[in-house]
């Protein structure tokens, strides 16, 4: 389950572009390799916003990490999976 994070972020990635291959190529089921990329960064939202939430860092830090996943998801959730996460799952 510690990886949840990890594979919800690939997710999040790998269905979305694939979806768009999909449409240019006019191939069936895009919508549903959307859909499955917004299931996957649902995900992965969530369980990165508790990890960070739960941890015994500062509080500043922690509302910095929660407000730049809520308003630049992607790329600070990049950030957040290479490096950041490893101290606030340590200091759970």
């Amino acid at each position: 389950m510690k990886n949840l994070v990890v594979f919800a972020y690939i997710g999040a990635v790998i269905f979305p572009l694939t979806g768009i291959y999909f449409i240019v190529n006019s191939m069936p089921y895009a919508t549903i390799l959307f859909i499955l990329g917004a299931l996957c960064y649902g995900t992965f939202l969530i369980k990165s916003i508790l990890e960070v939430s739960n941890s015994k860092n500062e509080r500043a830090n922690k509302m910095l990490w929660i407000l730049g996943l809520i308003f630049m998801g992607s790329l600070v959730g990049l950030i957040y999976i290479l490096t950041g996460r490893k101290r606030f799952v340590q200091n759970t």
